[in-house]
């Protein structure tokens, strides 16, 4: 009987060792058309007017130029506090545009980038402290 154990354990061990080994086929990665990042001026984001820079690259990673953006940001814990603008291009992918945060909180700044064929949109947190 302990021999059948000692069996079953060795099997058991060779069986996870060639589950460790197997290779994973690759997935396909579903990559953004446009690399968006949030910085705000001043660095530190407060209640009031706060200037939002939008860098914006292409998959390739070089600045996205010529573009229409449309920003809306919200208060997600109070509706009805909402803010919209175009923001306007300044150098090499960056856009800007000044934003009154009436308030503390939870906002949710959403990114709307048109570009000849290109229609993108995206939701990026931000927090008022």
């Amino acid at each position: 009987m302990n021999k059948v154990w000692k069996w079953i354990g060795i099997c058991v061990i060779l069986a996870a060792l060639l589950t460790g080994c197997s290779t994973a086929q690759p997935q396909d990665v579903q990559t953004d058309p446009v690399k968006i990042t949030l910085n705000t001026n001043p660095q530190t984001p407060a209640v009031g007017n706060i200037e939002l820079v939008l860098e914006l690259k292409d998959p390739q990673g070089q600045p996205l130029t010529g573009a229409t953006v449309d920003v809306s940001a919200d208060h997600t814990d109070m509706s009805g506090m909402t803010m919209n603008g175009l923001a306007t291009e300044q150098e090499e992918g960056k856009y800007a545009i000044t934003a009154d945060f009436s308030m503390s909180g939870n906002w949710l700044v959403t990114v709307y980038v048109r570009k000849d064929s290109l229609d993108f949109k995206k939701e990026i947190k931000l927090i008022i402290p």
